[in-house]
């Protein structure tokens, strides 16, 4: 079934434009022709190089309309086109997905998922990325974040410049708190960016503080290369036993681990850890778990191929019945088909 904005977290106040209001003010393209598609997209998301990675469905139309800044752009697409893109000196910027309407299968690297309603693909800097719609037209929201903002970002957080480019986890579930907070931030980027001329949006120092704003709301709640160093630069904010929960789970993921266990590694009360969790993680500590094994079997299952029930035993599930739902609900296809398309 064919997912639709109703499906999007909705922004402030669950207030937001629709596909037709979206960056209407900001038109690049709409045509047949696809090389004049590709020739826009390129203009507004290069310095990588995008090409067409599918033949152009007959009688299929495309739209681009995309607000551009230094360090930025943020795009609305209407397209059935598969493309294809590259870095063109092995870095470059990443880009944030989110579905407005349709599916999309987004391949960064080695990883893979489908980008639909409650799942935006975070497309990491200087990998190959491969976008192919399932839909005649699907609608996307893509923003392209260059490595030199995230890069000032971050190291402001660290208190030190990054050593390389992020590489962020494929998948951001949009359903989770964290995950609602990040598409909340988007939808009031293109909220304001939809208004008619004259307000304060018009304004590139108004329009640059969203963006930045949304570039560290994803570099402190989304899982990347430098999380660890992160979350030991602000390692006093969370508390000690806390800090023990989380690497307890990080080294039993493929353990038979309970709640009870995690309190006891981390020297607090169950009830304690819950109270914490919720608050510094935004899940509870199963959860948590759970989505850090499901992460797990989606890499090693993108990576080797299976077989499915290996990985997903290695990775501590034990009713695969369960396990087979889980992932479907947060990659957006069965385990099966991420290891057939390895």
């Amino acid at each position: 079934m064919t997912q639709t904005t109703d499906d999007i977290p909705a922004g402030p106040a669950g207030l937001r434009p629709g596909p037709a209001a979206l960056l209407r003010r900001f038109p690049r393209a709409r045509s047949a022709d696809t090389g004049e598609f590709i020739t826009a997209l390129n203009a507004c998301f290069g310095p990588a190089a995008v090409t067409a990675a599918t033949p152009s469905r007959r009688g299929a139309g495309h739209e681009l309309r995309a607000l551009t800044g230094p360090g930025f752009s943020v795009g609305y697409v209407r397209s059935g086109l598969g493309v294809r893109i590259a870095p063109q000196d092995g870095d470059g910027p990443c880009y944030l997905n989110l579905a407005v309407s349709g599916t999309v299968r987004s391949q960064c690297g080695d990883a893979q998922l489908v980008n639909r309603a409650g799942v935006a693909a975070v497309l990491s800097a200087g990998q190959v990325q491969v976008l192919q719609p399932a839909e005649t037209a699907a609608e996307t929201v893509g923003i392209k974040l260059d490595r030199d903002l995230i890069d000032a970002e971050l190291a402001a957080l660290l208190g030190r410049p990054p050593s390389g480019p992020v590489r962020f986890q494929l998948g951001l579930d949009l359903t989770t708190p964290v995950g609602r907070g990040v598409a909340d931030l988007v939808w009031a980027l293109l909220t304001e960016a939809s208004q008619p001329p004259g307000g304060l949006f018009d304004q590139p120092a108004i329009r640059l503080q969203y963006v930045r704003t949304l570039t560290i709301a994803l570099l402190l709640s989304h899982r990347h290369s430098y999380s660890d160093l992160l979350r030991d630069a602000q390692a006093p904010l969370r508390p000690r036993s806390l800090r023990r929960a989380l690497e307890y789970i990080e080294a039993h993921l493929g353990a038979t681990v309970t709640v009870t266990d995690i309190a006891a590694a981390a020297g607090c009360s169950t009830r304690t850890l819950h109270e914490y969790f919720h608050e510094h993680v935004g899940t509870s500590p199963m959860a948590h778990l759970r989505e850090l094994r499901l992460v797990r079997v989606n890499q090693e299952l993108c990576r080797t191929g299976g077989p499915v029930t290996d990985v997903a035993f290695a990775c501590g599930f034990t009713h695969l019945g369960r396990f087979s739902s889980s992932y479907r609900r947060r990659f957006g296809e069965l385990p099966s088909q991420t290891a057939r398309g390895a």
